[in-house]
């Protein structure tokens, strides 16, 4: 069983962020074992740095990348947190841009 630390980073309560990131992890069934930490309401650029000093703290002491799965909307306040020493994955990020497009 590999154990890992997966953060859930939102702008707003988090709910989105761990509703889709539980459905991603339970493709992997019993193979991985997580602890999950939500961080919600992470709206600026200093709330921005003070999850990424949070995330790079479980880092060093998992002594493995923690898993970031996050709903941020602000740009800024991605390119931010996506400079933290995890594996970053961003739900509107892989999303938004094609459904913008499909939209007009």
């Amino acid at each position: 069983m590999i154990e890992r630390t997966i953060c859930f980073v939102s702008d707003r309560t988090g709910l989105t962020a761990e509703t889709l990131g539980h459905s991603l992890l339970a493709q992997f069934g019993e193979q991985q074992h997580a602890r999950t930490v939500t961080m919600p309401f992470v709206s600026s650029l200093k709330e921005a740095h003070g999850v990424v000093a949070r995330i790079n703290e479980i880092a060093r002491r998992d002594g493995t990348r923690p898993i970031v799965l996050s709903t941020l909307v602000d740009d800024d306040v991605r390119a931010v947190v996506r400079e933290a020493d995890a594996f970053f994955l961003d739900f509107f990020d892989a999303c938004l841009a094609p459904l913008e497009a499909e939209l007009g």
